[in-house]
This record gives C-alpha cells, sequence and structure tokens, in this order.
C-alpha cells in the first residue's frame, strides 16, 4: 500500500506541468493584446495630432500671405511716396555709380569675361555708403561672375537674370531692405566673353 500511495500523487504532478504552460500562453496573449490596443491608440494620437496640426499650419500659412499682402501695399504706398520726393530732388535723371571693371575666368578655364558693372543708386549719399564697400562688392561679384560657364552667358535672358543676381549680392552685402538703401539697378556696360 505503501507503493500505490507514492505513485498516486505522481499524476498530480503531470497535470500540475501543463498548467503553467497555459498559464504562460494566456500571459503571452494578453500582452499581445496591450501591445495592439497602445501601438493602435499611439497611431491614433499622431494621426489626430498630424491632421491639427496640417490644419493649423494652413491657417497660419494662409494668415501669413495676408500678412504679406497687406504689408506689400503699404509698402509699395510708402515707396511711391519716396520715389516721389526723389523725383522732386533729382528730376527724372538716373543717378549712376561704375562699381570697377572685371576680368574673370570663366568655369572650364578656356573662357574669360570681360565686363564693366555699373548700378543705379537713388541719391549722393547711397554714393558714398558703395563707395565704403566696394572692397567687398568687387570680391563678392568677381565670385559670382567666376562660377558661370560660358555657355551660361550667351542669351539676353542669362545676362539679365545675371544682373539680377549681381544686384541682389550688392543689396544683400550693403544690409538694404528696399531699392532706397542699395542699389536700384546693376548694368553692364561692356560685356566680352573671349
Amino acid at each position: 500500500m505503501s507503493d500505490a500511495k507514492k505513485s498516486a500523487p505522481a499524476p498530480e504532478a503531470a497535470d500540475a506541468a501543463p498548467k503553467p504552460k497555459k498559464n504562460t500562453l494566456l500571459y503571452v496573449v494578453i500582452i499581445v493584446l496591450i501591445l495592439v490596443i497602445l501601438v493602435g491608440g499611439a497611431l491614433a494620437l499622431y494621426l489626430i495630432f498630424s491632421l491639427s496640426n496640417t490644419q493649423n499650419y494652413s491657417e497660419a500659412q494662409q494668415a501669413a500671405t495676408e500678412h504679406q499682402a497687406e504689408s506689400e501695399d503699404e509698402d509699395k504706398g510708402h515707396k511711391k511716396k519716396k520715389k516721389e520726393k526723389k523725383k522732386g530732388e533729382h528730376g527724372d535723371v538716373p543717378l549712376f555709380m561704375k562699381l570697377d571693371t572685371f576680368t574673370v575666368n570663366l568655369q572650364g578655364g578656356n573662357s574669360v569675361l570681360q565686363t564693366e558693372v555699373n548700378v543705379q543708386v537713388a541719391d549722393e549719399k547711397q554714393q558714398e555708403v558703395i563707395k565704403a564697400y566696394i572692397p567687398r562688392l568687387s570680391s563678392q561679384i568677381l565670385l559670382i561672375l567666376g562660377s558661370k560657364k560660358p555657355e551660361e552667358l550667351t542669351t539676353v535672358e542669362s545676362r539679365l537674370k545675371l544682373m539680377e543676381e549681381v544686384k541682389t549680392t550688392v543689396n544683400r552685402v550693403l544690409g538694404a531692405k528696399d531699392e532706397e538703401d542699395g542699389v536700384m539697378s546693376v548694368e553692364f556696360k561692356t560685356f566680352i566673353i573671349q
């Protein structure tokens, strides 16, 4: 009988072993479900906030565009008054200033560009400001001209684009906020590519 009592607990031990596997499987399923819920919630929050931010961005962009349009209208009125004042002082005669004659090797090394650059300024005071910046302006213009390929400068449109690029660079160096603070136009008196 003692052998029979000892053999009876063995089947209980066998039944106890599969229960931890069922518990482990249950825990894994619960953890996976929790992760799915968390990931789904995070995705839902991301979509909600991204749509909200997109709408806010669109509204901000629209407000900025409206503000810019209003500012441009105000600037046009302000510039028109300045121009009328300037016309009264100098008449209709434009005021030009020679910056320098530039000779540069064009990109590729086989061609040379020689050009004389003149700028239109609002008044004599602006001429004096530009004179103070001539070394820096010359350096920046040389960099722009030297970065061009000969074939980039063959058409009228490409030369007009270069004039605008030089004007923008000159006004940036001068820290100009409008044409009265910087140069009004850039002109090439000569333009020879050899």
